[in-house]
């Protein structure tokens, strides 16, 4: 069996997360908030959580596996693509991406 728990607390902690997520990215002064934490681009949140490759997951930046304790505390949870976290898989998170975007006028 797992160490993951699938509860209603699970469920809404999840919740809130991705609505965090949704506020911040709505704002131009905190949207980078909301980007992805794995490739630092924008996520798309006009969907539901984990329906396309750039819609939302709450992603655990040290792994549930290995941190099972750590599964419901806010201070894990770092916003990523679907397709950015569901690649990661369970490994160590590589923040490094393709390095930092550039700059609008470049």
């Amino acid at each position: 069996m797992g160490k993951r728990t699938h509860t209603r607390e699970d469920q809404r902690l999840r919740t809130e997360f991705f609505e965090e997520g949704r506020r911040l990215d709505a704002d131009p002064d905190t949207r980078e908030l909301a980007d992805c934490h794995l490739c630092h681009t924008r996520i798309d949140y006009t969907v539901d959580p984990a329906t396309t490759p750039d819609s939302h997951t709450l992603d655990h930046y040290f792994p549930v596996d290995d941190y099972p304790e750590l599964q419901n505390d806010p201070e894990n949870f770092r916003h990523a693509h679907f397709n950015c976290n569901s690649s990661r898989g369970k490994g160590e998170a590589n923040t490094n991406g393709l390095g930092e975007p550039m700059a609008a006028w470049w």
